[in-house]
């Protein structure tokens, strides 16, 4: 039985990280490694983390200093002895079965290297159902189809260079996602709600949707990834800026709307 590594940043989010971890440990995949990443957090002391987790089963902790998911996601990696990575944020959860049909389909296709699933949100601003698009490549390259807690294989995490620290601003998840995709890996998604997103205000999130941070983080996947956004540059490049051109005017038609009440 081939393990699981469960990698959780967490930054500020101690007051949910307990439900994150109890949604791995009930997984009805048993051979699991838990692996959370204090990322500098100062609404907890490191003993008051550790104090939090001591009681669970196959958790590490790792306090580091504050550097960013894409550092801290990338050591959590570093150190698991896992052959399957599951990158889970502290504010969110998975259902029971997730892994166990994720590992399933891994090991029955030794083609596919990422596997996710239907996603729902929970929390104060829950409830809601996200209808993603496929993630062919078309669509993949336009915007990322795939949620940051996917299942892959660790060996094409290393191929692919992990995650950018280039990336800090926002979608280093849909760069990963990219660069295993380009190494001839597949992609398959189960017909199952396995995932729950925590809706919230995301500071982080808000940030990368700045008309010129939107810009920028979209500049950079296709500089990371030239050689596929070339493959279908007709196509793919008016999408693109159209999309870039929304976002400025839907966060200046806000900013106006705000003037005016």
């Amino acid at each position: 039985m081939k393990k699981v590594s469960v990698i959780i940043p967490c930054y500020n989010q101690s007051e949910y990280l307990h439900e994150a971890v109890m949604s791995v440990i009930n997984s009805t995949y048993q051979n699991v490694e838990i692996i959370v990443i204090n990322d500098g957090s100062t609404d907890v002391t490191h003993i008051d983390m550790t104090n939090l987790l001591k009681d669970y089963e196959n958790v590490k902790l790792i306090n580091q200093e504050n550097s960013g998911v894409c550092i801290a996601r990338n050591n959590g990696i570093e150190l698991c002895n896992g052959d399957y990575i599951l990158p889970l944020d502290a504010d969110d959860k998975i259902e029971s079965t997730y892994i166990e049909k994720a590992v399933k389909i891994l090991e029955d296709n030794s083609d596919i290297g990422i596997v996710y699933c239907e996603v729902e949100t929970f929390g104060k601003m829950g409830g809601q159902h996200l209808r993603l698009k496929e993630a062919v490549l078309k669509n993949m390259l336009i915007q990322n189809r795939i949620f940051s807690s996917a299942i892959f294989r660790k060996s094409l995490f290393y191929d692919a260079g992990g995650y950018k620290p280039e990336m800090e601003n926002g979608c280093e998840d849909w760069d990963l996602w990219l660069s295993i995709i380009e190494r001839g890996a597949k992609v398959y998604k189960i017909p199952q709600t396995l995932f729950y997103y925590r809706k919230s205000e995301n500071i982080r999130t808000a940030h990368a949707l700045k008309p010129l941070n939107y810009l920028q983080i979209r500049l950079k996947v296709v500089n990371f990834h030239k050689k596929l956004y070339d493959k279908f540059g007709g196509i793919i490049y008016p999408v693109l800026l159209f999309m870039v051109l929304k976002n400025f005017a839907a966060h200046y038609y806000k900013k106006l709307k705000g003037l005016f009440k």
